[in-house]
């Protein structure tokens, strides 16, 4: 099919060609560019859209350069190329405003509300909208366009005309569009994040929030969306790669095939002539035989190579489903919960500290579980070059939080002992965050397996001499076991022995395959011992550095008293709006003075304005990130400390961190308590 097809475009090129039919032959090698660029091919795109300058250099067509502009534009923009993209957008205009009717006039109008509208030009925005919706009228157009009243909308409220911005905004909402089409997710996001930001700009926060919040949850489901079209996007080109190469091995098999009837014609001609050219034919089918064999070895690994591939592509899907099942499943399980029970606080308050303290374990589940896969992806980037961090802290001082932190959460009627060797030194020196990782992992596995039961955790002294000590951790439990036969599989990726177990306890598959990586990074291995219905019992050995006053190690922060915090002022970097509501909200409860800067280079502009104390920087924001604007501000503003917090993992740019200058990163979701420490240590 895809043959036949480039075989019919090229019939007719030739044809429009030999017609001397050049403006129908422009708008062709338009839409084949417009189609190309439509399936992320932007080599044959741009290709397509070279043959048109060509043409049009020979036999111009005012109107069609201006169309050609257009197309040019669109092109540069799916790049991601915004200065040719506007360049070409207001060549487009030039001509087309001159040149082309009005029916040709109703796309440019909308590229130059988009242009705009990415400046933030809100006078010309609104400008363009309204030339878009007269000429749309005029030319018969549909007359229901909720996306460029929401463009008006949008500029209405930037330019402080509220009145008409919700005007606009009511005509949205009553469009057919809004009403009957619940994919529309950008369309209902931007929506919605403009009624909450004009009911903001209004005082009215009850309303902002709750619109606010409405915008957010359509934005995560464009995202899913986005996602979705993405990998099936994907799923197609490969499946055009796979016949392309098909399709180019048919031509050498014809290719080869014509070579033999072109050497056998050769033979029978010279047998009639002489011997010797006939030896010398019989030489050329050897090189031919030579030649054909080599070609078939080719095809042959070529054809391996394939399978392969193919092997390894369902093995990634295989991957994929299990996680897209195991996160959905994980996910949606705490947002029930936390959907929930907002919905009982609100209509009733009397259970109103043990709803938050219910409120606070999904949430903890759901950080857990990020965690854990960014974590997974961590360790798989390390390779051989981690370096693990040196902390300071007591052993047994965790082993007793994490004991009771996790039978709080794991309300399984189960008792718990912690066995420690009191020879163990009281200070040792070791990566306290992997640490902690492995024996939640495992101390969450024994309380989540086991009911009505017991776990034990151990920790004795194996050796010790004058620089370190070797510890043996033990965990046991009398919970339902591991079967013998699923023993090797326990560290694969999202296994759980059964759906039974799935469905009955839960989780997501990664805590013993994070254990295992965790371990092999400081050269050790986990033991396992168990038997299904009796219990398992679990172990593992590590060495720690003896602690001694002369270390030179990361102390951890420790809180400086601050006379009066509301002379610390503070800059809040965040795009997102429900978080720098909670933020600032967080910060002024202590009493700090908070503004707020919507992207990185709005954070610049009012530090180059105003003395701050400290900046609070989020990573991933529009116009300028986090690292750009920290490094910016670092060069002409040394002294004010600058405070990643940031989803994106430390470890993994932990150089781009380094080379912006910033001093701690603090992880979303932030833990309110290190928010003060942080905030006191650096703003005394």
């Amino acid at each position: 099919m895809y043959e036949k097809g480039n075989q019919i475009l090229n019939k007719l090129e030739k044809k429009l060609i030999s017609e001397k039919n050049y403006d129908q032959l422009l708008y062709l090698y338009l839409e084949i560019s417009y189609f190309y660029l439509t399936q992320y091919d932007y080599n044959s795109s741009q290709k397509t859209l070279d043959k048109v300058g060509k043409v049009l250099e020979k036999h111009n067509n005012n109107c069609i350069r201006g169309e050609y502009y257009e197309h040019l534009a669109v092109f540069y923009n799916a790049m991601g190329k915004e200065d040719l993209d506007e360049k070409y957008t207001l060549l487009s205009e030039k001509y087309l405003t001159q040149y082309a009717p009005k029916e040709k006039q109703v796309d440019l109008y909308y590229n130059l509300t988009l242009l705009y509208l990415k400046k933030e030009d809100w006078n010309n925005t609104l400008l363009n909208s309204l030339k878009f919706l007269k000429i749309n009228e005029e030319t018969g157009g549909d007359p229901d366009q909720p996306e460029i009243d929401l463009f008006i909308a949008e500029s209405y409220y930037n330019l402080n005309q509220f009145d008409k911005a919700f005007a606009y905004l009511n005509r949205v909402k009553q469009s057919d569009v809004f009403i009957h089409h619940d994919d529309d997710f950008l369309l209902k996001s931007r929506y919605y994040l403009i009624l909450g930001d004009l009911y903001e700009k209004q005082k009215k926060y009850k309303e902002a929030a709750i619109n606010l919040k409405i915008a957010n949850e359509y934005f995560k489901e464009r995202l899913i969306y986005r996602v979705s079209k993405l990998n099936k996007s994907l799923n197609q080109k490969r499946e055009l790669e796979v016949k392309n190469i098909q399709f180019q091995s048919v031509i050498k098999e014809n290719q080869l095939k014509n070579e033999n009837v072109k050497y056998k014609n050769y033979l029978l001609v010279l047998c009639l002539i002489t011997i010797v050219s006939l030896l010398i034919l019989l030489y050329f089918q050897y090189r031919n035989a030579k030649f054909k064999t080599s070609t078939n070895n080719l095809l042959n690994e070529k054809n391996n190579l394939l399978h392969k591939a193919n092997a390894e592509l369902e093995a990634a899907l295989t991957v994929k489903k299990k996680l897209l099942d195991t996160i959905s499943h994980e996910l949606r399980t705490p947002i029930y919960t936390l959907n929930g029970l907002l919905h009982l606080m609100k209509e009733d308050q009397t259970n109103y500290e043990k709803n938050i303290e219910q409120l606070q374990s999904s949430v903890q589940n759901l950080y857990n579980l990020s965690g854990n896969i960014i974590e997974i992806t961590v360790l798989d980037s390390f390779d051989n070059d981690y370096i693990p961090k040196k902390d300071i802290f007591s052993l047994k001082e965790m082993l007793s939080k994490l004991l009771a932190l996790v039978k709080k959460n794991r309300d399984n009627n189960n008792s718990e002992i912690l066995v420690f060797d009191d020879t163990i030194p009281e200070k040792l020196i070791f990566d306290e965050a992997k640490l902690y990782q492995v024996l939640f992992s495992l101390i969450d596995n024994a309380f989540k397996f086991s009911k009505n039961g017991k776990v034990i955790v151990e920790a004795s002294k194996i050796s010790e001499t004058e620089n370190k000590t070797e510890i043996l951790f033990v965990i046991k439990d009398n919970g339902i076991g591991i079967a013998s036969e699923i023993k090797d599989k326990i560290y694969d990726l999202f296994f759980q022995g059964s759906d039974k177990i799935n469905y009955e306890y839960g989780g997501s598959g990664l805590g013993l395959t994070l254990v295992k990586k965790t371990l092999a990074l400081f050269d050790k291995t986990i033991t396992i011992d168990s038997e299904p219905n009796k219990g398992t019992r679990i172990s593992f050995s590590l060495d720690f550095e003896n602690y001694a006053e002369h270390h030179e190690v990361a102390e951890p922060l420790k809180t400086k008293e601050i006379l009066d915090p509301s002379k610390v002022r503070i800059l809040l970097a965040e795009d997102n709006k429900i978080n720098q509501l909670i933020t600032k909200k967080i910060l002024t409860n202590k009493g700090y003075t908070c503004d707020v800067a919507n992207n990185g280079l709005e954070a610049c502009n009012m530090v180059s304005d105003n003395d701050y104390s400290l900046i609070l920087m989020d990573i991933m924001m529009p116009i300028m990130d986090g690292f750009e604007a920290s490094e910016y501000i670092s060069k002409f503003k040394p002294d004010i400390p600058i405070v990643a917090l940031t989803a994106i993992s430390e470890d993994v740019n932990k150089e781009l961190f380094v080379a912006a200058k910033i001093k701690k990163v603090l992880s979303k979701p932030v833990d309110v308590d290190e928010l003060y420490k942080t905030i006191e240590y650096y703003c005394v």
